[in-house]
């Protein structure tokens, strides 16, 4: 076993703040040394300040140059989407062991000619974009951990060692689940911006609650059949609210110009069973993250943020100086639901030690893996298709199939851990 893991981060905005901090909270690993060894950004200064903010031992001004001199166990892309699949083809052909991949995998390949196409025919480039990505994954024998991190909550956990446990009594089979991400409006500049981003709310949001709702089918399907169930329907609506609104109605928002701030998605999966997802950004009171998931043996709700374990009220917002209860909350003022240790009840935590996990152990396979990243894609891609199509029924067997998946890179729910105690 390696005493040291190199680690390297890409980025240097939000998502790569929390990447590079969580790694400091996973479980003590006995003897093993985790480096935060080098961090790049689109400016060399942006780099060296975040360097110098979290300890990192170097700033670089390539992610190439990084890789080659760093040559490290993980790389953690968190940085502008745009830049994702070039990226995890850059860290594959430097040999990179673990590649963890925020959302979303790619966005569509035209954007960066400044071509137009409808939906439909993003969808199909992108995923033969974003097969390509893969390819070079696969030929270098990395692992790719795709960092969905609702996947990682301790709730999708407990709720996998209950469907480990009912197929000893012949059930176990998720029959409807529901979810929801939704805050004020993405801070980072580059989100209203689709060349950049991807898309709006149905793109960046409701992949959110998509991500565990995929791969809770997936674990169903291994444990029982020992074949991942997978999506074939998606409905979808993508809609801009608050730009048609008056202008008084943008006071607790971010108006988005270019993108959709609304998104909902129906999915229907092969054994005709049923997700249903928004993601929008309309909620006034801060990030709102819940999942509910109703089997043939149980109903368990996943009221992630906010839920009422911890309460509080202040007269005033001022003796909180900078403490943030919640992510996105506009005030401490009044009463409030305070999240403590938030990197790790949105499962932040849990994701990145499943990454050091896999480089630790090479017969381990990251539980959020390709195939998320593969059906993800082509649902989100389908839910915009489906709005082109006012809402219509589109068909996802030709990109579902299109790709196939070996073992090996298919989640095993019987080792994601433990967070139940035993009788």
């Amino acid at each position: 076993m390696k005493s040291t893991l190199k680690v390297t981060i890409n980025g240097t905005g939000f998502a790569a703040d929390y990447t590079t901090r969580v790694y400091d909270m996973i479980p003590h690993k006995n003897r093993v040394t985790i480096e935060m060894a080098g961090v790049t950004s689109g400016t060399l200064e942006n780099a060296r300040t975040f360097a110098s903010r979290h300890g990192i031992s170097q700033a670089f001004a390539s992610h190439q140059e990084m890789l080659a001199e760093v040559q490290p166990d993980i790389d953690n892309i968190a940085c502008a989407n745009h830049a994702h699949g070039p990226y995890v083809i850059e860290a594959a052909q430097a040999g990179v062991p673990i590649i963890v991949l925020e959302k979303p995998p790619v966005i569509w390949p035209g954007y960066r000619e400044g071509q137009t196409a409808n939906a439909e025919t993003r969808k199909f480039q992108s995923m033969e974009y974003l097969g390509r990505v893969l390819d070079e994954v696969r030929a270098a024998n990395s692992k790719l951990l795709y960092a969905e991190d609702f996947v990682y909550l301790d709730g999708v956990k407990g709720l996998v060692e209950l469907l480990v446990e009912a197929r000893r009594s012949n059930k176990g089979c998720i029959l409807y689940q529901r979810g929801t991400c939704a805050h004020q409006g993405s801070h980072a500049p580059a989100y209203d911006t689709p060349a950049l981003s991807g898309g709006g709310a149905l793109f960046n949001k409701a992949c959110h609650p998509l991500g565990p709702c995929l791969y809770l089918k997936q674990v169903e399907g291994i444990l029982r059949d020992g074949r991942p169930i997978r999506p074939q329907k998606v409905a979808g609506m993508a809609l801009q609210i608050l730009k048609h609104q008056p202008k008084s109605s943008a006071e607790h928002f971010r108006v988005m110009q270019n993108v959709d701030d609304f998104g909902r998605l129906t999915v229907v999966f092969e054994d005709q069973t049923v997700a249903e997802l928004l993601g929008h950004d309309l909620s006034i009171s801060g990030i709102r993250n819940d999942l509910s998931i109703v089997t043939d043996f149980a109903q368990y709700d996943l009221r992630v943020n906010p839920n009422n374990e911890n309460e509080l009220f202040l007269p005033t917002e001022t003796t909180a100086g900078n403490l943030l209860f919640r992510e996105k909350l506009p005030t401490a003022s009044g009463t409030s639901f305070p999240r403590p240790n938030q990197f790790h009840s949105h499962g932040y935590v849990n994701e990145m030690d499943d990454a050091v996990q896999c480089a630790l152990d090479p017969t381990r396979n990251p539980q959020a893996g390709p195939m998320l990243a593969w059906d993800t894609l082509a649902v989100l891609l389908g839910g915009y298709e489906s709005s082109e199509k006012q809402g219509a029924l589109v068909d996802l067997s030709e990109v579902i199939t299109a790709r196939r998946f070996p073992e090996n890179e298919l989640p095993t729910p019987e080792t994601f851990g433990s967070v139940f105690q035993r009788k």
